[in-house]
């Protein structure tokens, strides 16, 4: 057997290295490895108006999540759940900040991006949090770098990871020198008929048609009323999204009052329509949770503009 020389070792250390997994996204997504990654962020596609797609997700317990409405269209859809967040934080004690905190809207910024340690992998969609973007924006807002997706005139972007979970932090660096996207034309027209449209889409209270309405899209968000009915929010109830470890709350009276105040549940802004007969089936019990009614007024909407 040959012996080896130290540079055959590092090569083969190296080589070994690739194959570890060190937290990197699922198929067809992107997570910088620990250590030196590098980037190229692309530009904008489809119907996207910028490079990147704000996206918000609120989790619940039992590893159930929900894009949030409200930040992931910009606002221009409302969130039941960020009203229900709104209003823990109102109420003011400890139980209810800690979760309103749980359910608070965890942000990210989704973009197409190349990995330039794996080209062969194409267009990868990247979801970096709040500081990894900003310090991406920092280089577009700086006028020596500019735009950095450019296809012609743009720059690679070196992310030094270290650590892992709640412990991970990242090092943002653009390099000096701008460069094509890829060596040549092909290439490049791959990449770019390859990535993938980002921007986001809303399904329809129907679930059979969710199949058509999202073909073709990575981003999307369910009506307000669906996400109600999803996750039960029209009876939201704190006790029943608590933690094991975490202290009973008072029980309910008969008027549905706690003995520390108000049971939760979320407010929402009633749809106005007029001159709509919404029949026997959208009569409001006085009694109904504020969202159930809100659904039903929203129906009685739809229905009138078909």
């Amino acid at each position: 057997m040959a012996t080896k020389t130290k540079a055959d070792k590092v090569a083969a250390l190296r080589e070994r290295l690739k194959q570890l997994d060190l937290g990197g996204g699922g198929a067809g997504f992107y997570t910088p490895k620990v250590g030196k990654n590098v980037i190229r962020i692309l530009p904008e596609t489809g119907d996207m108006e910028y490079f990147f797609q704000p996206v918000g997700r609120h989790y619940f317990p039992g590893n159930k999540s929900v894009y949030c409405p409200a930040f992931t269209t910009e606002k221009e859809r409302e969130c039941p759940v960020c009203e229900i967040v709104k209003q823990l934080h109102t109420a003011g004690d400890k139980a209810s900040k800690k979760l309103a905190e749980s359910l608070g809207v965890r942000r990210s910024w989704w973009m197409n991006v190349i990995d330039r340690s794996n080209e062969k992998a194409g267009p990868l969609v990247f979801t970096p949090g709040v500081m990894v973007f900003n310090s991406i924006i920092t280089y577009i807002n700086d006028p020596d770098y500019g735009d950095v997706t450019d296809i012609e005139d743009g720059v690679d972007i070196v992310i030094e990871r270290t650590g892992t979970g709640k412990e991970t932090s990242y090092e943002i660096i653009a390099r000096r020198k701008s460069t094509p996207l890829a060596s040549d034309d092909d290439t490049i027209d791959e990449w770019v008929e390859k990535c993938r449209d980002l921007s986001w889409v809303e399904l329809t209270d129907d679930p059979e048609e969710d199949k058509d309405v999202s073909e073709g899209h990575a981003v999307w968000v369910l009506p307000y009323d669906r996400i109600v009915e999803n996750f039960g929010l029209d009876a939201f109830d704190a006790a029943n999204f608590e933690e094991e470890d975490e202290e009973p709350q008072p029980k309910k009276s008969k008027s549905g009052m706690r003995a520390s105040g108000p049971s939760v549940k979320p407010a929402h802004k009633p749809v106005e329509v007029e001159d709509v007969d919404n029949g026997d089936d959208a009569e409001a019990d006085d009694d109904e949770p504020p969202a159930r009614r809100e659904v039903a007024r929203r129906k009685a909407a739809r229905q009138a503009r078909r």
